[in-house]
């Protein structure tokens, strides 16, 4: 069964399906929905939560490995695979079909996957799940239905606003629905639940109407190459510091060569998240990233990284733009750093 996503929670108070699959491209949304199966899991008692991350040569058999573990304390299991690029290939797709054939009661999947393509919808995996549960497609939002889930946002922090204010709003947060929760977030903080002005908000999201430095790190992480060189010619039209890019660049570098090397050693990510203080909305966006470059690539950038502020100092001679430049390219594909140790 395919349901919008606003359907998703009236679906999950009247029925918990084995298996759900989210897909997507705009993380907030995306994050929520997932947030939304784990809180109703939850409830009905799956509460021995297991995540598996697919990348490089995942072990399909861990899936299946997944369903037969049982907790001492007779809980009921709740299986998280992340799928960032929505192929799980031959044995993937073997693996999932094999799985939902022979799931039982006490096991729920949740299938977090990047955007679906038109060959993944007509794959037997895919079908498998239509057939077995619920299919959850997240779409980013423009136009009108950009402008509701903003006066509905507005609405559930006791936020009023005029058409004019929601339209600015609007304009400010370019389709940026993280960035458009957290202005909410500052509104509602700043104000309280109340009427805004035309002013109250234009003030508070000012900063948000020219390019900044979360908005870059944002398509970086998705690898959106074009839209992250649009805001960084306008980061340098309005003469922003470098270090400040660099510092913004060092710090998303960090968390992914962090988040690297716990897999590698650790076999899990949860420490980092934690430590950096990661929202589960966004922890797939990260994964994403992730699906891209490997550990000895993210440690490579951060060294040009280091590089272009020894050049911001006068340490060494260069163009300090043109180096970051560089990394936020490599950033989207780091296969450019394929050499780099």
């Amino acid at each position: 069964m395919q349901l919008d996503v606003n359907q998703l929670s009236s679906s999950l108070n009247k029925k918990l399906a084995p298996v759900y699959l989210v897909s997507g491209a705009e993380p907030l949304q995306q994050g929520e929905a997932v947030d939304l199966i784990r809180q109703q899991a939850r409830n009905a008692g799956f509460v021995n939560r297991q995540v598996l991350h697919v990348e490089g040569q995942f072990d399909w058999n861990q899936l299946y490995a997944a369903s037969l573990n049982q907790s001492l304390f007779a809980e009921k299991n709740l299986i998280e695979l992340n799928l960032p690029t929505a192929k799980p290939g031959r044995e993937g797709s073997q693996a999932i079909e094999k799985m939902l054939d022979d799931l039982s009661a006490d096991n729920l999947l949740i299938i977090v996957a990047g955007k679906l393509d038109g060959s993944a919808k007509k794959s037997k995996w895919f079908k498998s799940i239509d057939q077995h549960g619920v299919v959850v497609q997240v779409w980013p939002l423009v136009d009108d239905k950009l402008l509701r889930w903003l006066d509905h946002r507005l609405k559930r922090k006791g936020l009023k606003a005029s058409a004019q204010g929601v339209k600015l709003l609007a304009d400010s947060v370019e389709g940026n629905l993280l960035a458009a929760d957290q202005e909410i977030e500052k509104l509602h903080t700043l104000f309280g639940p109340v009427e805004l002005s035309i002013e109250d908000i234009s003030n508070t999201v000012a900063d948000n109407a020219r390019y900044d430095v979360f908005k870059l790190t944002d398509s970086l992480l998705l690898g959106d190459a074009a839209r992250a060189l649009q805001i960084l010619k306008g980061l340098l039209g309005e003469k922003l510091a470098a270090p400040v890019v660099l510092w913004a660049l060092m710090r998303e570098l960090r968390i992914l060569a962090s988040l690297s090397f716990e897999e590698k050693t650790m076999g899990r990510r949860d420490a980092t998240f934690k430590k950096h203080r990661i929202w589960d909305s966004k922890k797939n966006t990260y994964m994403k990233a992730l699906s891209r470059g490997g550990l000895g690539q993210w440690q490579a950038m951060i060294q040009a990284c280091a590089k272009a502020e020894r050049v911001t100092k006068g340490v060494e001679t260069g163009d300090e733009w043109l180096m970051i430049e560089q990394i936020c390219l490599a950033f989207c594909e780091p296969k450019r750093f394929n050499n780099q140790p």
